[in-house]
């Protein structure tokens, strides 16, 4: 997976529905332990609450939700087909239910567990994380000029420059276009500039 969409950040989000209040807590999430403790940290703090429903998505094969007391399918399910529904990845979601003394039936918890959910994530808004290459490029200095170059009408963004006996330019870039720029790279040095690849992350 070299991209995928997620929620742009932490809100909380509120709905009434027949008196019942439905709080949406959703985050943005690096991996399945981050998930879980958020998911934890909201159940801890609203522990009077009739229900915390959790669900969470971080990949094609990583997913989880919970009805959390509530009748089988009408919770869990439906706030984690929304995020299935948007195609989210590392998003975890609460809904935080209090009681309003009015019941909803099963059709009804349905609808009002998703609309919580779609509400809160529509509130986070929406981003699109690209899996980026850092790469290391070193070079004797003469070079500096036609290297920077380079890699600036690459597109790729320029983290650090170190110069001493040589230069050293770290620039990070999206993987698909790694290749690409490698290849100009030691094309203008006539082979002379050393590329090396370091970390991989999400941007």
């Amino acid at each position: 997976m070299v991209t995928y969409r997620t929620v742009a950040t932490e809100i909380v989000s509120e709905l009434i529905v027949k008196k019942s209040r439905f709080i949406a807590h959703v985050k943005p999430v690096q991996d399945e332990a981050a998930a879980v403790d958020f998911i934890r940290q909201i159940s801890k703090r609203h522990r009077e609450a009739t229900h915390n429903v959790p669900a969470y998505r971080i990949s094609e094969n990583i997913e989880k939700c919970s009805d959390d007391g509530e009748p089988s399918g009408t919770a869990g399910r439906p706030v984690l087909g929304v995020l299935k529904g948007e195609n989210l990845f590392y998003t975890a979601v609460v809904i935080t239910r209090y009681f309003g003394g009015i019941m909803l039936g099963a059709g009804g918890l349905v609808r009002a567990y998703s609309q919580a959910a779609s509400q809160g994530i529509s509130e986070a808004g929406l981003i699109t994380r690209v899996l980026n290459q850092k790469l290391q490029v070193e070079f004797a200095m003469p070079l500096f000029g036609i290297i920077k170059k380079v890699i600036e009408q690459s597109g790729a963004k320029i983290l650090d420059v170190a110069v001493t006996d040589k230069a050293i330019i770290v620039a990070r870039l999206p993987v698909p276009e790694v290749e690409g720029l490698t290849a100009q790279l030691i094309e203008a040095s006539a082979g002379q500039a050393l590329v090396e690849k370091t970390e991989l992350e999400f941007v």
